[in-house]
């Protein structure tokens, strides 16, 4: 169980995360939300290992986790297939078993069609596809999504959300997912970390596995939300 402990980060003299503390169990889907400026992208970036908190304990049992951001930073000069297929084979396995794998995943992101085409070819939600099919190929216990859908419209977002939440069902990998949109995020997530001044509140809903609920709590965190940043300066 990946445990955060009053955890402090500071840019500066300025506190980005203070004081935060909360659990995420193998295979929960965890949603942060918070206005710009909170932290969330600090957040990712302290569970990924790739920044250090300056105070405060983190325990992170998590041997494999992969961060997936906003812009999908595909090699232009490389084919879908070779996208997919390069970091397993840094990762030690064969061609074969490599193109296997990247074949695999683009399917499930229904894109097996355009693994020869050129990143340059897609668009932007095929893009982020073939970011999800890179990540879930790399067979991560945690997947880190940094607002990978934020640049496109609301039904592709949608469409997304659910191709993503299909995988980690199969793989039954854990999740940190930080976005801007409460309903998208809540279809998703199990629960949702609030965000604000650096500190976090942890919200549920009533019934997890009613859509409703789940509908009621996005629209309330989003009443929140536009309340924390009408009071940002």
């Amino acid at each position: 169980m990946l445990e955060l402990r009053h955890v402090q980060v500071l840019f500066g003299q300025k506190p980005v995360l203070q004081d935060l503390s909360f659990t995420l169990k193998a295979g929960q889907r965890l949603g942060v939300l918070g206005p710009s400026g909170e932290g969330k992208s600090t957040l990712l970036r302290l569970v990924a290992g790739l920044i250090k908190p300056d105070s405060g304990q983190i325990w992170n049992p998590f041997r494999h986790p992969v961060l997936v951001f906003q812009q999908p930073r595909l090699l232009p000069w490389r084919s879908v297939l070779d996208n997919v297929q390069i970091p397993l084979r840094a990762q030690g396995l064969s061609a074969v078993q490599a193109s296997e794998r990247a074949m695999y995943w683009l399917g499930q992101v229904e894109l097996a069609g355009v693994a020869q085409s050129w990143p340059g070819e897609l668009s932007g939600g095929m893009a982020q596809r073939v970011a999800l099919a890179r990540a879930f190929a790399l067979q991560p216990d945690l997947l880190l999504l940094d607002e990978p859908f934020s640049a496109l419209d609301p039904a592709l977002r949608h469409s997304l959300a659910q191709v993503c939440l299909r995988c980690l069902e199969e793989t039954g990998a854990a999740l940190l997912y930080v976005s801007h949109q409460p309903r998208e995020l809540m279809r998703v997530a199990d629960s949702c970390l609030l965000l604000q001044k650096g500190q976090g509140q942890l919200f549920e809903p009533a019934s997890p596995g009613d859509a409703a609920a789940r509908e009621h709590l996005a629209d309330s965190l989003y009443a929140q939300l536009l309340s924390q940043e009408a009071l940002t300066p």
